[in-house]
């Protein structure tokens, strides 16, 4: 694919408005919870959880990468790339935490972007989000500490930022909203320098509302998580990840919230939700989703929506093989029997 960095394979495509093909596209490079958006120039960047020194091909990043930039696309042609350009974290996690970082979450707001991930609480495992900033896409990010780490040693991690209205918001996987093994979605209000404003934070969903997430599950931690909030129409929606993430049976759920970018009561999952996903692996080992994705992987989660330089929504998100986890884009929209991808 023409200015596409080491640009995947095409698994396949379809006509989109104004002429552009929409193809989704995979990645050979390990990458798990990827989020990707649109930077500055014009091209996209995913970004994931942190991998190991000698993983995965490189065009630019070397070592060790707290948190790995994938480069690729431009304009309306998003792509993918199978190699790390960069860290956009270089100097880890921060002062508040140790060991690697998980699902970096990353938005534009204003002039500047804000990236939010998942760390270990120095001296403890429970997991916790932290902030960082940026005058660029690329980074370097800047350190700003923790932003949300629950009493009781319950966690908070998958955070996904989005702006509405000139705000910014934050939807992420809130523990303490719940107890024993359920955990939650909140989403929270933030300020102008991307601190959450508590008095805003609402429940959107939690895993007593669901028994798909369960289904089958080992362990014994009943799992929602990964969350994307996202607009269609004049209706806001969450998508959301269950269930294992080192199994076929992990996928994606969609949740219908309301008129707002905070919900105002629980939202509630599509296409009988409660019991089987709406995105994930069709084949036996899978949930029975409503829908499939393209090339019919295992284990298909953490999905993000995201927005094209047209406007457009699209989506990335990973697979598992039964040791890896490897990111796709694809296009996002509606056809007569709901939301697909293609």
């Amino acid at each position: 694919m023409a200015g596409v960095v080491a640009a995947g394979v095409a698994v396949g495509a379809a006509s989109a408005s104004g002429g552009v093909t929409a193809t989704a596209n995979e990645s050979t490079f390990p990458l798990a919870d990827p989020d990707t958006l649109r930077a500055e120039d014009g091209r996209y960047v995913t970004y994931g959880t942190t991998v190991g020194a000698g993983r995965g091909k490189r065009c630019g990043g070397v070592g060790k990468l707290w948190v790995p930039v994938l480069t690729h696309g431009s304009g309306n042609t998003v792509g993918m790339s199978d190699c790390a350009s960069g860290d956009a974290l270089p100097g880890g996690p921060g002062e508040w935490a140790s060991g690697n970082i998980w699902a970096p979450g990353v938005v534009r707001f204003g002039d500047r972007f804000f990236m939010y991930y998942t760390a270990s609480r120095k001296g403890s495992g429970q997991k916790c989000l932290g902030r960082a900033i940026s005058r660029s896409a690329y980074g370097p990010f800047r350190n700003a500490g923790g932003w949300a780490c629950p009493p009781g040693g319950r966690w908070a991690i998958d955070a996904n930022p989005f702006v509405a209205g000139g705000r910014m918001y934050v939807a992420y996987r809130d523990d303490a909203i719940t107890s024993g093994p359920e955990t939650g979605i909140s989403v929270v209000r933030t300020d102008g320098e991307g601190r959450a404003e508590w008095s805003t934070r609402r429940d959107a969903l939690k895993s007593t509302h669901l028994t798909w997430d369960t289904r089958r599950a080992a362990g014994t931690t009943h799992v929602i998580e990964n969350p994307s909030m996202f607009k269609a129409g004049d209706h806001w929606f969450l998508a959301y990840s269950g269930n294992n993430w080192d199994s076929a049976r992990y996928a994606t759920g969609i949740a219908k919230c309301g008129t707002g970018p905070i919900p105002g009561t629980r939202c509630t999952p599509l296409r009988d939700g409660v019991a089987r996903p709406y995105f994930g692996f069709t084949g036996e080992a899978g949930l029975g989703p409503y829908r499939g994705l393209p090339g019919n992987h295992r284990g298909p989660g953490g999905l993000d929506v995201f927005t094209a330089a047209d406007g457009g929504k699209r989506v990335v998100y990973h697979w598992w093989n039964g040791t890896s986890r490897f990111p796709m884009t694809g296009a996002f929209g509606r056809d007569s029997g709901g939301f697909r991808v293609r």
